[in-house]
């Protein structure tokens, strides 16, 4: 299902920890991003997973972060992708379900 999002040659999709995933998009601006993301969501929201253990929904939802950037010689990649985990961690603490982007 995250694979909707992950569909051209250079798109990467892999694990970010236990429960996180990470999909990278070369070449894709704030809006584009923000769209997969959406697509993404609404996949897993389609297929209708049961999530009978969870207290928060009965089936399985995502919480995304998205971010993009330009990089150059300067930038920091940890300080973006902590930028990012942090918008995660805000749309788990803001009620689950959704995107936060920048």
């Amino acid at each position: 299902m995250l694979r909707a999002g992950a569909a051209r040659p250079r798109d990467f999709l892999a694990r970010y920890g236990g429960e996180e995933f990470a999909l990278v998009l070369p070449e894709t601006d704030a809006a584009g991003a923000l769209h997969l993301a959406n697509r993404c969501r609404e996949a897993v929201i389609a297929a209708a997973i049961e999530h009978a253990g969870s207290t928060i929904a009965p089936i399985v939802t995502l919480s995304l972060g998205v971010g993009t950037i330009s990089p150059d010689a300067d930038d920091d990649p940890a300080k973006f992708i902590e930028a990012v985990d942090r918008r995660l961690y805000r749309a788990k603490r803001d009620g689950r379900n959704m995107i936060v982007s920048s």
